[in-house]
């Protein structure tokens, strides 16, 4: 399986100029295609839809609630979404409203201030970078309830959970295709080990139930660490700390996070495993994402 920084080198110039053009147009397409919003209240579980987000990525947002909606037998009772701080919450309410989706809108700014006491550093982090405003949404919301993240890029072709995960499950993660963690966090602090397990953590899908409580005091220092480093891959390495004690993921069939067919032509066949629950297509080159998208999208108008 290639791995993601094999494919980073893979792709440059007018490979990476091409798809990211022909992304662009199928984004385009997607306005004039009208979305209809599945009906599942009658399939609802305990447990609410978190994602965070740019303004830019709101028909990416939709896209992923669409599949979810459309494909899980156990649907969430709420859908927040939180501002990375380019858009503001009525904003994002009204986009959704114009697309008969209901949801909750928060800025990150009040998930983080929830630590200002409890976790000073985890506010510091939100204020600096991304990822420190994933992790304090990821937390803050779990204080409550039952959450399941997603990032934008995640596609849903079955249901996630359980409703004996929904029940009893704390943490759940998903499986990267290689190790992507913050290495000088990890040099500097001696946490060498998080290389040597098999499966890598990645944090693009994420069951959590408990907040803060769920962190060990090394997953916290990664946080202090974070605050003043702000480092790539930050809230992974804090995540993959976290499944060393719970130790409870996704298998790579099941949320899958491969990549190699992104180098492949449009026409080929993308990779679907028969169990498969989700995809997260990650790096920029999104081609692959709106073409499976509009896969399920065709049955709307069938």
């Amino acid at each position: 399986m290639i791995t993601q920084k094999e494919f980073i080198k893979s792709v440059s110039g007018k490979k990476e100029t091409r798809q990211r053009r022909f992304v662009k147009l199928l984004r385009l397409l997607n306005h004039f295609f009208p979305i209809k919003i599945p009906q599942y209240q009658n399939r609802m579980g305990d447990y609410i839809y978190l994602t965070i987000c740019r303004a830019n990525d709101f028909d990416m947002v939709m896209a992923s609630v669409y599949t979810l909606l459309k494909n899980s037998l156990v649907c969430p009772n709420k859908i927040i979404l939180v501002s990375d701080g380019s858009w503001e919450p009525i904003v994002g309410q009204k986009y959704f409203k114009n697309h008969k989706l209901n949801i909750e809108t928060f800025n990150w700014n009040t998930c983080a201030d929830f630590y200002a006491k409890s976790c000073p550093s985890l506010k510091i982090w939100a204020e600096k970078h991304i990822w420190g405003k994933k992790m304090a949404a990821i937390l803050y919301f779990s204080e409550q309830y039952k959450v399941l993240f997603s990032d934008p890029d995640v596609l849903w072709y079955n249901t996630p959970l359980s409703q004996d995960e929904l029940k009893d499950c704390k943490l759940k993660l998903s499986i990267d295709n290689s190790h992507n963690y913050d290495g000088d966090f990890i040099k500097s602090c001696g946490f060498e080990n998080l290389y040597e397990t098999e499966e890598p953590i990645n944090c693009g899908a994420v069951f959590i139930h408990g907040g803060l409580s769920l962190l060990s005091d090394d997953a916290l220092r990664c946080i202090e660490y974070e605050s003043e480093h702000c480092g790539p891959f930050a809230e992974q390495t804090v995540f993959s700390i976290m499944d060393l004690d719970y130790n409870k993921r996704w298998t790579m069939q099941q949320i899958t996070s491969e990549i190699s067919d992104l180098l492949q032509p449009f026409t080929s066949h993308t990779i679907f495993y028969k169990d498969m629950i989700a995809r997260h297509y990650l790096w920029r080159l999104k081609w692959i994402y709106w073409k499976d998208y509009y896969k399920q999208r065709l049955s709307d108008y069938l």
